[in-house]
């Protein structure tokens, strides 16, 4: 090592200078990546609302960001950079808005909703559930809802042609990570309704689940609850096991699912595969 410190300057010029062309090259890519979302919205069309929106492609994604990442750089921050990345490009194809409900834990909830949805997306904060499913169903918005919201609001998500839950947040489990408030993502009825692995109904009922039950309840009012099973399970197979149980069920109506998360470093569940 020089003792003028010469040969240090150099070797960080020289790291620098790396870290240039790693930067100028991600530049470049991501205007190759959008010069190939021009050409897909003039094949696809894609400028209806909810056109753009790919849920199970998404998470595919996400399930190989994690498989191939590796080194010191935090998982968040890949995950928090690729979700600026989707919700920006899709936003190309089909301009959007994204209605968050602000009457539990608001701070939270625009910290996930930034975290998922980056800057160039609108946030507009609605005063509870029920308005932010008003707002999607009027059109060119998604909608998060957390998991902790009051009042079941998920009844305003039955019927065929009413939004659905489409998302379940944060979908990468993890031991203290940031933006991770549980929630859901409600839309308009998609486009490409790619199947998911876990089925949401809401389950009118009265009486209380098995507790081996083949679902879980991700919320429950009354005798309200929003019910959540895998999509291998039939809804006879769910009405007959609540039927063994003791439990007099009502009504049980589809309202949507979502691709199962991925749990990193955190135990596993119904709703998250593990992952190392």
């Amino acid at each position: 090592m020089s003792e003028t410190g010469e040969g240090d300057q150099q070797a960080l010029a020289r790291l620098r200078e790396r870290i240039d062309a790693v930067d100028a090259e991600m530049h470049r890519l991501l205007i190759a990546r959008a010069s190939v979302i021009d050409e897909l919205i003039k094949t696809k069309r894609t400028d209806r609302p909810a056109a753009a929106f790919r849920p199970g492609r998404e998470a595919d994604m996400m399930r190989r960001l994690v498989a191939r990442h590796q080194g010191s750089l935090p998982l968040a921050t890949v995950e928090h950079i690729w979700r600026e990345i989707i919700a920006t490009f899709t936003n190309m194809q089909s301009p959007f808005a994204v209605a968050i409900d602000t009457s539990i834990e608001p701070e939270r909830m625009r910290d996930l909703a930034r975290f998922v949805f980056g800057f160039s997306v609108k946030l507009n904060p609605a005063a509870s559930p029920a308005a932010v499913v008003a707002a999607v169903a009027a059109g060119n918005s998604l909608g998060v809802v957390a998991r902790s919201a009051g009042g079941s609001w998920w009844r305003g998500l039955v019927g065929e042609r009413a939004s659905k839950i489409m998302a379940l947040l944060p979908f990468i489990a993890a031991e203290g990570r940031p933006a991770d408030l549980p929630a859901f993502v409600v839309s308009p009825p998609l486009a490409d309704a790619a199947p998911n692995d876990i089925a949401a109904y809401a389950l009118s009922a009265d009486g209380v689940l098995p507790p081996r039950s083949v679902g879980v309840a991700l919320a429950t009012v009354g005798e309200e609850t929003l019910l959540a099973v895998p999509r291998s399970v039939a809804a006879d197979a769910i009405m007959s096991e609540l039927d063994n149980a003791g439990v007099k069920v009502r009504s049980l109506s589809p309202v949507g699912g979502f691709a199962r998360g991925i749990a990193v470093g955190v135990p596993s569940s119904l709703l998250y595969e593990s992952r190392a």
